[in-house]
């Protein structure tokens, strides 16, 4: 019998945009996996089903335990927090400690109920992550977001351990080591999971897939790959009924116009005759009376079906919505001129590998930066605009970088995306600004909402649109770009750099990303 039941969900946001209307379902499946596109809700109803949201209106009846893990979206949000307190295992290692100084009570017992050598297999997981020197109370912020990403589902799986887990973009950060070892923790998991994802290798090991639209919540009691076929099957049939609807709608308004034409060429002649006078008034009116009925029934007619079709291709294009076509536009210069952009002469970086850095990088340089996590790769993309400074070596820039972090810091929640856009781009007007916009998936009004109500996955594509849109001659720096991107923005961000005739270096985990970029070079850390 399911243990989660949500009934009539609904949820809005503070300025009225509604986010999802009147979802019921229960949790039934062993793994079940929640996908959409960005900004459709799954993050919202995920933290309305952990409780840790209230619905607009509806309610979530849970019967068993139910576990949490919540996708990193900020980079400030665990940064004063210790380790400890990061991965929820905060009050285990107080009561561990309290035992340990002779506070023997019954609550300190109940929470170390299960996990008395919770310290040895934490310290086997530091190594096994390849973290010196840390503690439970270290400091969260001097771990990578792979580390961190870990241990908190670490945590989960092995010291929580609850009946239900829901997992919100749980690969987000994981290097191709860290994914594998997820994947295992899954198929280990007792319970039943619900995962939210956009990665395709973790949506394979789902049983069945549900999927959240601005239309409702629909269920697909199959595997990921059926899933897919199935949703091609019926965007082809959705798309021949509105090209049958188009065809009727373009057969209605020639047969309109073509009586139009006879009304016309019968109202030309009768009056010709009432001219002449070789027809009595009365039948002449008659004739009239009984041609002006006919026109009014045959308009009436008309009419009801033109409502008829308009009503359909209105249903139809509806539901059609979520396979509008997307583009990520990368503004670049008609030619690259072939030149030195960076220059590191053993370079040691700060944190991560200590091996010195010896590589020139030019400006058509298409770089695939790889390696597990803590490794440095975000440190070494900081080191190259200074943010953070060489231990040791010499680094050369001759051209302007733009650096899209994966935790999106460059983006004003307190603005809107138009703001946004507009106060690093002083070289678009608000109209090709607004169709940069739309072009990602923020049409009309939607560019007036404020940055701090998207998804992650909104939030990364205009952050793109930002950075690769600064200035014609950028070359970027992209730490994680496909991060929190549904399945067709990564499709399109990946055909997107796969044109862009600039340069950049990619960090990226995703295996099926990184081979559609094509990139020409790799470093490995």
């Amino acid at each position: 019998m399911p243990q989660l039941h949500a009934f009539n969900l609904s949820y809005q946001h503070g300025n009225g945009d509604v986010v999802f209307n009147d979802l019921s379902f229960s949790l039934t499946a062993k793994i079940t996996a929640l996908v959409g596109r960005n900004g459709c809700g799954k993050s919202i109803l995920a933290l309305i089903l952990a409780k840790q949201r209230e619905p607009s209106s509806g309610t979530v009846v849970c019967h068993l335990t139910l576990g949490f893990y919540e996708q990193m979206n900020d980079v400030n949000q665990a940064d004063n927090l210790t380790i400890a307190e990061a991965i929820g295992l905060e009050p285990v290692f107080n009561a561990l400690d309290a035992i340990n100084q002779g506070q023997v009570t019954e609550q300190n017992l109940t929470l170390l109920d299960g996990n008395w050598d919770l310290a040895e297999r934490f310290n086997e997981e530091l190594l096994r992550l390849g973290t010196k020197n840390k503690t439970a109370h270290s400091l969260s912020k001097h771990l990578s977001g792979g580390q961190l990403s870990q241990l908190k589902l670490w945590a989960l799986f092995t010291c929580i351990k609850p009946d239900i887990l829901i997992l919100d973009e749980p690969s987000n950060h994981l290097d191709a080591k860290g994914k594998s070892w997820l994947v295992k923790q899954i198929h280990n998991f007792k319970g039943q999971l619900l995962l939210i994802s956009h990665d395709q290798e973790l949506l394979e090991q789902a049983h069945e897939i549900w999927e959240l639209t601005t239309l409702g919540l629909t269920q697909y009691g199959m595997l990921f790959s059926d899933y897919q076929a199935r949703k091609q099957q019926q965007v082809a049939a959705l798309e021949n009924k509105l090209n049958h609807v188009v065809k009727q709608q373009s057969k209605l308004n020639a047969a309109e116009q073509l009586q139009k034409q006879k009304t016309q060429k019968r109202a030309s002649q009768g009056a010709a005759l009432r001219k002449s006078g070789s027809q009595p008034k009365v039948l002449m009116d008659a004739k009239k009376d009984k041609a002006s009925a006919n026109l009014s029934s045959q308009s009436k007619n008309a009419a009801k079906r033109e409502g008829e079709l308009t009503r359909n291709k209105q249903e139809l294009c509806s539901k059609l919505e979520q396979t509008k076509a997307q583009q990520f536009y990368l503004a670049q210069s008609d030619e690259v001129k072939h030149h030195k952009v960076l220059s590191l002469e053993e370079v040691v970086l700060a944190h991560g590998t200590q091996k010195p850095f010896n590589f020139q990088v030019f400006s058509d340089d298409k770089i695939h930066l790889a390696g597990a996590n803590g490794t440095g790769k975000s440190t070494l993309l900081k080191t190259l605009i200074f943010e953070i400074p060489v231990k040791a070596g010499r680094l050369h820039c001759n051209q302007a970088l733009y650096y899209l972090d994966q935790h999106f810091t460059l983006i004003h929640n307190e603005l809107t995306l138009l703001e946004n856009v507009m106060t690093y781009c002083n070289n678009l007007n608000e109209t090709t600004t607004r169709t940069l916009l739309a072009s990602i998936g923020f049409r009309k009004d939607a560019v007036f909402k404020h940055a701090t109500v998207l998804s992650g996955g909104e939030k990364m594509k205009l952050a793109m649109c930002i950075v690769s849109n600064i200035e014609s001659t950028a070359f970027l720096l992209l730490d994680e770009p496909d991060n929190h991107l549904d399945l067709e923005s990564k499709q399109l961000l990946a055909q997107s750099l796969q044109g862009f005739k600039g340069g950049f270096i990619l960090v990226s985990h995703d295996k099926y990303f990184v081979e559609s970029v094509g990139c020409n070079k790799q470093i490995i850390l």
